[in-house]
């Protein structure tokens, strides 16, 4: 795989109720940002910045997203995705894919993150990870 500048974006968390969460992040520092609907995930997306920290996106899944609403169940809340930004989701989605990284599907824009496009890749020994264009 070629040379890629990556950064971290973000600290995907996993919640049943973004102001709760929120409200306790909130102790910590965090502002919370508008709730975004992303009807094609099927979920509730939330950032959180903190001056001179790592954003945190909170992600409530939507009563019919059976995937997520799983992972809650098993795990509860918290992390559950590092996100990357790079200039070329496209291109990377096809070299990760060559490595055998897992695919959940193709690029597409994201409204929460300026409809820059994403995808989601799992790989057995890093777990979930998200990349993001940077423009």
């Amino acid at each position: 795989m070629s040379t890629v500048d990556f950064q971290l974006e973000h600290i995907g968390y996993l919640t049943d109720d973004i102001d709760r969460t929120a409200r306790q992040f909130d102790l910590l520092g965090y502002h919370q940002g508008d709730t975004v609907d992303d009807d094609r995930q099927k979920t509730k997306i939330c950032f959180l910045r903190k001056e001179g920290e790592t954003a945190i996106e909170l992600v409530q899944p939507y009563a019919d997203n059976a995937t997520m609403l799983r992972m809650l169940k098993k795990h509860g809340c918290g992390p559950y995705h590092l996100c990357y930004a790079c200039d070329d989701v496209d291109r990377l989605y096809q070299e990760l894919t060559e490595e055998d990284w897992t695919p959940l599907f193709k690029p597409v824009e994201a409204p929460a993150l300026g409809n820059r496009k994403i995808c989601y890749f799992f790989n057995a020994d890093m777990g979930f990870v998200e990349l993001v264009n940077k423009k």
